[in-house]
């Protein structure tokens, strides 16, 4: 049984209608979003279509003249749009977008196609300069979509470096055959079958390309999208909802491994004074500054999010009662000694140039009030309330309780370092 044979003009065909639909899903997409990442891919889908359309028109009767001009005109396009196509990519994943690398591609084409033409260079050397040309089009372009991580995205992109890079192979396949090919059939290259195919990869991978590209746009919309949903705008911490959500999944996983979890929320002594005195200006800056304070003072796995107005809690796993404590005095200590700047702020009418400033913490963890969420922020919310109600500037928490609790039978009690002042 025969293998099926692909006929090239039909192919060419079917490709160049295939880059004009590509081209109108990109236009509608970038109407939306990113207009001009898309309008790298338009231009470079674009000028890739034109160069088909050229190459398609060498192979029939519609246009008189040496068809080897024709071809070498069509390749050259063909690849300035693949290299416009790179570029988007690279723009795409952040990478240098060299503006004129393009350029270099035509030109390299451009003068050994008209020096070698010109020369009545032999066919085999004309047809390997062009298809190395192209191998390092689709080679550059498989290097600039090499996956980095083990995500959804990662996959993604690394699916379309192998297409990439598969093209590439399929292209130096193409030219070991002009090397060992005979130079009789050199002259009938452009009626070789393996073109069909050769052309139908190429129009699979880059159609693929593009929508899995368009995929990782929206999953990178959709992120951000959640990150806004979940992220305090003014201070850069999660908000209400994240906070939630962070609290929830770290409270699954310490009552499943049996470990404790920490709390604790932070409240600004004395927030509203600064709003009345200095005004609301200053006090986002205020605001501002002490999230970043606080956040510089966690450790890895910590979270913390802006519970209320001037409250923040802190979710921290993996912590008892005593590490809680000591971590709560430790940002406390650090507020106190760090003044906030607020030169420069617009509102400013004194000389004042720093603010000095301090919390009230409540400290309290799974080991005295259990993994209950309701339970963990009742009890900070509890403790908080203490530790102003003592004077501010000041913890509490349930160290007592903890200290004072029998040991479970079997086990010996628990010591405890006292806190440093």
């Amino acid at each position: 049984m025969s293998a099926p044979v692909f006929d090239l003009n039909s192919v060419i065909l079917s490709s160049i209608g295939l880059t004009l639909t590509l081209v109108l899903v990109l236009l509608i997409f970038g109407a939306h979003q990113q207009r001009s990442l898309i309008m790298h891919w338009v231009r470079g889908l674009l000028v890739f279509g034109v160069g088909l359309a050229i190459y398609f028109l060498s192979q029939t009767s519609l246009i008189h003249g040496p068809q080897n001009v024709y071809v070498a005109t069509s390749v050259t396009i063909i690849a300035l749009g693949i290299s416009l196509f790179v570029n988007g990519i690279r723009l795409l994943r952040g990478y240098r977008v060299y503006r004129y690398w393009a350029l270099l591609v035509v030109t390299t084409l451009l003068a050994c196609n008209a020096v070698m033409l010109n020369m009545h260079t032999p066919d085999r050397w004309i047809l390997l300069s062009n298809l190395l040309v192209l191998m390092w089009v689709f080679g550059y372009g498989s290097r600039s979509l090499v996956g980095h991580g083990k995500d959804f995205v990662a996959h993604v992109f690394w699916l379309c470096c192998s297409l990439f890079a598969l093209v590439s192979l399929m292209l130096a396949f193409l030219a070991v055959k002009v090397i060992l090919g005979a130079q009789e059939s050199l002259q009938t290259f452009s009626q070789w079958s393996m073109h069909a195919y050769m052309m139908t990869a190429t129009m699979l991978a880059m159609t693929t390309v593009t929508s899995l590209l368009l995929l990782v746009m929206h999953v990178r919309a959709q992120a951000g999208l959640q990150a806004i949903a979940t992220l305090d705008g003014l201070t850069g911490v999660l908000n209400r909802r994240g906070l939630q959500e962070a609290a929830t999944r770290m409270q699954a996983v310490s009552q499943r491994i049996r470990l404790p979890m920490g709390m604790l929320i932070v409240d600004l002594d004395y927030f509203k004074k600064v709003n009345d005195v200095y005004g609301h200006l200053v006090g986002d800056v205020v605001l501002k500054a002490c999230a970043g304070t606080i956040r510089a003072a966690l450790r890895g796995g910590d979270v913390i999010g802006r519970y209320g107005g001037e409250e923040f809690c802190i979710l921290m796993p993996n912590t008892g009662e005593h590490e809680a404590m000591i971590l709560a005095e430790r940002i406390r200590r650090i507020i106190e000694v760090t003044p906030v700047s607020i030169a420069g702020v617009e509102s400013m009418s004194s000389d004042t140039q720093a603010i000095k400033c301090t919390v009230s913490v409540g400290s309290v963890s799974s080991e005295t009030v259990g993994y209950g969420l309701e339970g963990l922020f009742a009890g900070a919310d509890q403790n908080l309330y203490k530790a102003k109600q003592n004077g501010r500037n000041r913890i509490a928490s349930n160290i007592d309780q903890l200290l004072n609790k029998p040991p479970e039978p079997g086990k010996p009690a628990k010591r405890h370092a006292s806190l440093i002042a």
